[in-house]
């Protein structure tokens, strides 16, 4: 997942020369992915310094992102400065709009090139704006493919670190405590509507009065999405079930299987996949999914911990 611009090598996350291939595979992107955010830095960083790059010091954010600078070839005549930011936990996949949040950050730092790694992979619309911004892309394959590049006892070294204890439970990034499983009845209440109108992934099953996809808005749905009244003007993909009417307004799209009582296309929208309807009460034809959230629950809790709420990335 990398543009056309750059390489991993030039970025410091592999090897130049002296390669050997590391022991046993140990290392598969889907346990990178799982990885806690602050594990995932770790990791990161300690790629970045064997590959003879000089590290600043990381800015942790409320979402989990880590931004930190970095200085490539530094003994060289021409040295490199980039900026490298890991998405958020929420975000763990990029869109075209963290691409573009990540570019604004880039310029900010003069004669800088950015590096973006999002664990769960970039769609690709993102990695086309990737590309226009000339930002580099890294998922969890690449940073696999980095760690089989590795001397095998420094790539082991590095699987012992990143795995001790619990390595998939997300950190608090307020208090650095891990955070834990919280049933999401104990803390809110599902919105009356749900109004979508940004690009991204959505991780949770959604359930309210009405849900709506703004116009120009692409938005996947993973898991199930249950409504009274359902009006797409954006692109929406996903499984829903709706106990009143679906509306794809002009221009709007809907990928996927629909179960509604009604449904209205206006002139320039388009279902694409399975509709049926309604005879009774709705039943869901995906499987039931129980909702919970990561939050903060130390003894150690400090001001900022409340607004920590993490999606989890396994169900």
């Amino acid at each position: 997942m990398l543009d056309p611009f750059v390489t991993l090598a030039e970025a410091g996350f592999s090897q130049r020369g002296g390669l050997v291939t590391a022991g046993p595979d140990v290392w598969s992107a889907e346990l990178i992915a799982r990885l806690d955010w602050m594990r995932l830095a770790e990791l990161v960083r300690a790629i970045a310094a064997h590959s003879g790059c000089e590290l600043a010091r990381s800015l942790v954010l409320e979402d989990g992102a880590v931004v930190f600078g970095m200085i490539e070839r530094p003994t060289t005549a021409h040295p490199q400065r980039a900026l490298v930011k890991i998405a958020g936990w929420n975000e763990w996949g990029a869109t075209p709009a963290s691409v573009q949040h990540f570019a604004g950050e880039v310029r900010t730092a003069k004669n800088a090139r950015g590096i973006l790694i999002a664990p769960a992979g970039f769609s690709p619309a993102a990695l086309m704006a990737a590309q226009e911004q000339r930002i580099e892309t890294v998922d969890a394959a690449a940073l696999h493919g980095v760690l089989q590049m590795l001397p095998a006892e420094r790539s082991d070294f590095f699987f012992t670190i990143a795995t001790a204890g619990d390595c998939t439970a997300p950190t608090c990034p307020v208090c650095l405590e891990k955070l834990e499983r919280v049933e999401s009845g104990q803390f809110e209440e599902t919105p009356p509507a749900r109004v979508f109108a940004q690009d991204g992934l959505v991780a949770d099953p959604v359930v309210g009065q009405r849900v709506e996809v703004a116009a120009g808005c692409e938005v996947t749905f993973l898991h199930e999405v249950r409504a009274r009244d359902i009006r797409i003007a954006g692109h929406a993909c996903g499984d829903f079930v709706c106990e009143g009417l679906v509306t794809l307004l002009a221009g709007g799209t809907l990928t996927g299987t629909v179960a509604a009582r009604s449904l209205d296309v206006h002139q320039g929208g388009e279902l694409r996949g399975q509709f049926r309807i309604l005879d009774g009460a709705p039943r869901s034809f995906a499987p039931a999914v129980r909702r919970w959230h990561w939050r903060c629950r130390s003894v150690k809790t400090q001001a900022g911990c409340s607004r920590v709420v993490f999606e989890p990335h396994e169900r």
